[in-house]
């Protein structure tokens, strides 16, 4: 990375890295399970299972399988995230998981993020709703309250606005288009050119792919939908000559992402080497540098 890098630009860099570790949905959810203590990987399943079923209103119940969360558990050990707690006397596949110091330190770095979401949480949970594939095969659903279940802990509801933020958040362009447009009103095709031109200075971390017109537009649409970003053509006015632009509430989940950003920092080259993985860069097969 260039040591010429601001520390602004560093701290953006940092949340957009920070954010890609939660491009898989079942991150956030075993990171919060493992929170209060290790746990060994079917009472993962059995804790996960349940919490999801409580979060029925947001889409539909999704059942985490023993294949899939094993993936997870790999992959999430290879970013640092989760550590293997050996028992004695215990075959390997009986082996726990828990915290590392640095996915602890992560979670508390959203707090901030946590009180942005719950603010907003009606909103975002009806974004969710509408946005989320499931929900198309289970239109009731759509007409219920949107305040969640009424019996959530407010530990419970904090994690549960952690992660109705993250479902917008990490697809993939979201915060590069957020990032982008906090630069001030841009038309969409200036947005999609800028942020292009950033993957090409950064390829060593963002890859080859680059933000196409339709996807541009199903971000923009998630986040003017979720009150993110404006943009209202005006009558006879073709949508993409019409400027875009970040809504306050955009303008405060940038400030809410801060503290991320500023964990990021403290884990850059962890998150750059975990970012290079990703997308293809680094062997996923070689040992890993950042065990445990």
């Amino acid at each position: 990375m260039s040591q010429l890098m601001d520390e602004d630009s560093r701290r953006l860099r940092g949340i957009d890295m920070a954010l890609d570790l939660f491009r898989n949905r079942w991150t956030y959810p075993v990171l919060t399970a493992l929170s209060s203590e290790p746990l060994h990987p079917a009472q993962l399943i059995a804790r996960i299972n349940k919490e999801n079923a409580s979060y029925v209103d947001l889409a539909s119940t999704r059942t985490l399988h023993e294949k899939t969360l094993f993936a997870t558990l790999r992959r999430m050990e290879s970013q640092g995230l989760i550590a293997r707690k050996n028992i004695a006397g215990r075959p390997g596949s009986a082996t726990q998981r828990e915290l590392t110091s640095m996915s602890r330190e992560l979670l508390i770095s959203m707090h901030r993020m946590a009180e942005w979401a719950s603010d907003y949480r009606d909103q975002l949970t009806i974004t969710v709703r509408e946005h989320e594939e499931p929900l198309q095969r289970n239109p009731s659903l759509a007409n219920s309250g949107v305040a969640g279940p009424s019996s959530l802990t407010p530990e419970k509801s904090s994690w549960r606005s952690i992660g109705v933020a993250l479902t917008i958040l990490r697809l993939r362009w979201s915060f590069s288009v957020i990032h982008q447009l906090s630069h001030g009103p841009q038309h969409p095709t200036g947005v999609a050119a800028a942020i292009n031109a950033r993957v090409d200075k950064n390829r060593d971390i963002m890859g080859n792919r680059t933000l196409s017109a339709k996807v541009l537009w199903d971000t923009l649409h998630r986040l003017i939908d979720a009150g993110l970003v404006n943009h209202q053509p005006r009558a006879g006015q073709f949508a993409s000559t019409a400027q875009c632009t970040l809504t306050a509430r955009g303008y405060s989940l940038l400030g809410a992402l801060s503290p991320i950003g500023t964990w990021a920092t403290g884990h850059e080259e962890h998150l750059t080497v975990t970012t290079r993985k990703r997308r293809g860069f680094i062997d996923l097969s070689a040992p890993g540098k950042f065990a445990g």
